[in-house]
């Protein structure tokens, strides 16, 4: 990526702790049981912090509380892993929080996507692999493949070479331009998906991030699924039509290096098929991705 040594978490074995964790939204009883009841089906040992049914508005708690949160994951002797239950919003309000020390002196594997994408920048930037994938939330829902595909990448001894893949939820990267968290994008895929977002905002994030100099670094660009996109008209509640004029695919072109290659399809994102995928390292789907064009 940038010739910095990426650290990959050790893979799961048997009996290794996953911790469930609400850096974002708030979570419920229910939700916690069932996703306790994934990861024991799975082989591994549920582990429920105290406090994880804490609210603060929307949030799962206050920022320390979040933070504290997955800082005592990162530090607990059990815990292999920590899978976030739900997005949302909130993640980026708790990375100054989070203790980087711990997280790199014994890499943890964070998993979720969405608004966890603020987390696995602030892991991609320490050097450390994560996994993009479904929060516990949203396991039930996904494929089979998928869902097999997950416990595959976390028990993985070895890992594809090639240019290494970063990124997630476009909205989510956008507000981290400018800041220390923004991945390092050098030589990498950039990988981007998002939901519920108006064609004008999908355009002003990529001229964002075109002017930011984030294209002309990166290696190739994959897109992923963008679930439920609105213009500015009658039909999606606008009083007058006042369309923007541009398909997705225009809009990407338009701020996209041409001589660069674009991965389009990806089965990633907030649609039907969400596939888990490891950042901060190359990854062997790329053909199989292409061929879905």
């Amino acid at each position: 990526m940038n010739g910095k040594t990426v650290r990959i978490p050790a893979p799961l074995s048997p009996g290794d702790g996953i911790q469930l964790a609400a850096p974002a939204r708030f979570v419920t009883a229910e939700q916690i049981d069932a996703a306790a009841e994934v990861i024991q089906s799975a082989g591994f040992e549920p582990v429920i912090p105290d406090g994880l049914l804490a609210r603060d508005g929307q949030f799962g708690g206050d920022d320390a509380h979040r933070a504290h949160q997955l800082n005592s994951g990162f530090k607990h002797d059990r815990v292999r892993a920590i899978w976030a239950m739900r997005g949302g919003y909130g993640c980026g309000r708790v990375l100054p929080l989070l203790d980087r020390n711990a997280y790199v002196e014994n890499p943890t594997w964070l998993i979720g996507f969405s608004d966890i994408t603020a987390l696995h920048a602030w892991s991609q930037n320490l050097g450390v692999a994560s996994l993009h994938g479904p929060v516990a939330n949203t396991f039930k829902n996904g494929t089979a493949h998928n869902q097999k595909r997950m416990w595959e990448l976390l028990t993985a001894s070895e890992r594809p070479i090639g240019a290494p893949v970063v990124g997630g939820n476009l909205s989510v990267l956008y507000s981290l331009l400018g800041t220390p968290y923004f991945p390092d994008c050098r030589g990498a895929w950039l990988l981007i998906e998002d939901l519920d977002e108006y064609l004008y905002h999908i355009d002003r994030m990529m001229l964002a991030m075109r002017l930011a100099g984030v294209f002309e670094q990166a290696h190739g660009l994959m897109v992923g699924e963008f679930s439920d996109l609105h213009d500015n008209t009658i039909a999606d509640g606008q009083q007058i039509d006042n369309p923007f004029g541009q398909s997705l695919p225009q809009i990407i072109a338009n701020h996209w290096p041409a001589e660069k290659p674009v991965v389009w399809n990806v089965p990633v994102g907030h649609g039907a098929e969400n596939e888990p995928v490891v950042l901060g390292v190359g990854t062997d789907r790329v053909s199989a991705w292409t061929e879905r064009i």
